[in-house]
C-alpha cells in the first residue's frame, strides 16, 4: 500500500469500522494510530511539535471493551455461571483475538510506526495490533458515544462468536492457553470405580506437577473435559501455574551487562519517558544466577493496561505495585514495572549496588542459593520461596548501608 497522508489514513478508518463519513474526531483517530515509536522519533526532529502516543487511549479502550464485551456475553449467554462468564470475556478481550479482530480490519496498514518498528514486523505483531485497536475502541467512543462503539464492537466482534470461537470444549481452550505460553497441561486419572457398564473416572490436570483442577465423568475423555473445565474456573490457579518455570543457576557471564543494556535501547525506543536499569544477579559481576537478565524500568505512574513489545504479561504477579513482564528465547528477560523512585524502586537498585559492594555478602547469598536448588526449589516460585529470608535479610542491611 502506498503511503497515506493523515487525512486518507482518518478516512479509512471510519469506512473500515462502518462508521458514516467524518465520525471520528481526526486527531483522536491519528492518536490512536499512532505508536510510541513513531511518536519518539517525530519528537527528536528540530521544529516538529511533541506528539501523543496511543498509549493513553489505549489505557481508556481497555477498559471500554472490557465492559461492552462483559455486557454482551452476559446478554447472549444467559444460563452461564460467573466463572463461565469470566472464561468467556477472557477469550475475547485477551491479544491473540484482538489481533484477530484488528487483522480483519486491516488496522495494521493504517498504523504510524517509527522506522524501526516498521522493519520489525510491528504492522503484524500481534501485540501492537491488539494495542492499536483498544485505542481505536477509545477514540470511537470519545468521537461518537457509548452506544455507537458498542455497535461497532458488536461489528467488529461478530466473526468471533460466529466461527465459534466461544464455543470451544474445555480441554481444546486449555490447551489453546497453554500453548500460547509454549506449555503443556497433562491429566492423570486418579480413580476408576463402579462395575463396567457403570465406570466414573476421576482426572485431575496438571502442570509441571502443579495441581489446576479435578473433574468426574462416566468416561476418561468426559473427566477430562470436567478438570479442564474446573481449571478453567479458577483463573488465579492457573496464573500462578503459568507463572512458574523450572529454573536453574549458571556461573557468572560477562556479556550479562552488554545484553541487558542491548534490550535497553531497544525498549527505550518503545517505552517513551521511562527510565530502564540492569538489575538483579546478572547486573552483579562474579554472582551466579538464572540464565535470565532481570530490567527494572520506572515509570510515572504504574497502568494495569502496559505491554512491552514481545514480553508476555503476568500482572502483578504477586507483587503490589509492581507489572511483571518476560520474554524468553534465546537470551531470556524479565522486566519488573514500577514507580520511578518508589520503595521497590529503591530497594532494587540499592540491593544491586549493596551485592557490587560487598563480595562476602555475595558469597553468602550464591551459597545460599545453590542450597535452594539442591533442596529440590528447582521451579520458579518454590525458589523464590526458599531464598525469600536471605533476602530480606540482605535487603535489611542494604538499607541501612545505602547513603542518605
Amino acid at each position: 500500500m502506498a503511503e497515506l497522508n493523515d487525512q486518507q489514513r482518518v478516512a479509512l478508518l471510519n469506512v473500515r469500522l462502518g462508521l458514516p463519513e467524518g465520525s471520528l474526531d481526526p486527531q483522536l483517530a491519528l492518536e490512536a494510530l499512532r505508536h510510541g515509536s513513531y511518536a519518539h522519533e517525530r519528537s527528536l526532529s528540530a521544529g516538529r511539535p511533541v506528539l501523543r502516543s496511543n498509549e493513553r487511549l489505549e489505557f481508556l479502550g481497555d477498559a471500554i471493551l472490557g465492559f461492552l464485551i462483559a455486557r454482551r456475553v452476559y446478554e447472549r449467554f444467559r444460563e452461564a455461571s460467573e466463572g463461565e462468564l469470566t472464561r468467556l470475556r477472557a477469550g475475547l478481550v485477551r491479544e491473540e483475538s484482538l489481533a484477530i479482530v484488528a487483522r480483519g480490519l486491516g488496522l495494521g496498514d493504517l498504523l504510524l510506526l517509527g522506522r524501526g518498528e516498521q522493519r520489525s514486523g510491528g504492522r503484524e505483531n500481534a501485540a501492537r495490533l491488539a494495542d492499536a485497536l483498544e485505542a481505536v475502541v477509545a477514540a470511537v467512543l470519545l468521537s461518537c458515544g457509548l452506544e455507537r462503539t458498542q455497535e461497532v464492537v458488536d461489528r467488529l466482534l461478530a466473526p468471533l462468536f460466529d466461527q465459534g470461537l466461544l464455543a470451544r470444549d474445555p480441554k481444546t481452550e486449555l490447551q489453546q492457553l497453554f500453548q500460547s505460553r509454549r506449555r503443556t497441561p497433562q491429566y492423570k486419572v486418579l480413580s476408576v470405580a463402579g462395575p463396567d457398564h457403570a465406570r466414573s473416572f476421576e482426572v485431575e490436570v496438571r502442570l509441571d506437577g502443579f495441581p489446576l483442577g479435578r473433574g468426574s465423568g462416566r468416561s476418561k475423555k468426559e473427566a477430562e473435559q470436567a478438570a479442564a473445565r474446573a481449571a478453567l474456573e479458577t483463573p488465579q490457579a492457573l496464573e500462578r501455574a503459568l507463572l512458574d518455570e523450572a529454573i536453574s543457576l549458571v556461573p557468572s557471564d560477562s556479556a550479562w551487562p552488554d545484553l541487558a543494556a542491548e534490550e535497553s535501547a531497544r525498549l527505550r525506543a518503545a517505552l517513551v519517558d521511562a527510565d530502564i536499569e540492569h538489575i538483579g544477579s546478572t547486573a552483579v559481576p562474579g554472582l551466579d544466577g538464572k540464565a535470565i537478565i532481570d530490567l527494572l524500568i520506572g515509570v510515572r505512574e504504574l497502568a494495569p493496561s502496559l505491554r512491552i513489545p514481545d514480553y508476555e504479561a503476568f500482572g502483578e504477579a504477586g507483587v503490589p505495585g509492581r507489572l511483571y513482564f518476560r520474554k524468553r528465547g534465546p537470551v531470556s528477560f524479565n522486566a519488573q514495572v514500577v514507580e520511578r523512585g518508589g520503595p521497590l524502586w529503591r530497594d532494587a537498585l540499592v540491593l544491586r549496588d549493596y551485592l557490587r559492594a560487598h563480595p562476602e555478602e555475595r558469597g553468602r547469598y550464591a551459597s545460599g542459593k545453590r542450597e535452594a536448588i539442591a533442596s529440590g526449589a528447582t521451579t520458579l516460585l518454590r525458589y523464590s520461596d526458599a531464598k525469600a529470608a536471605l533476602v530480606e535479610g540482605l535487603l535489611e542491611r542494604a538499607r541501612r548501608w545505602a547513603p542518605g
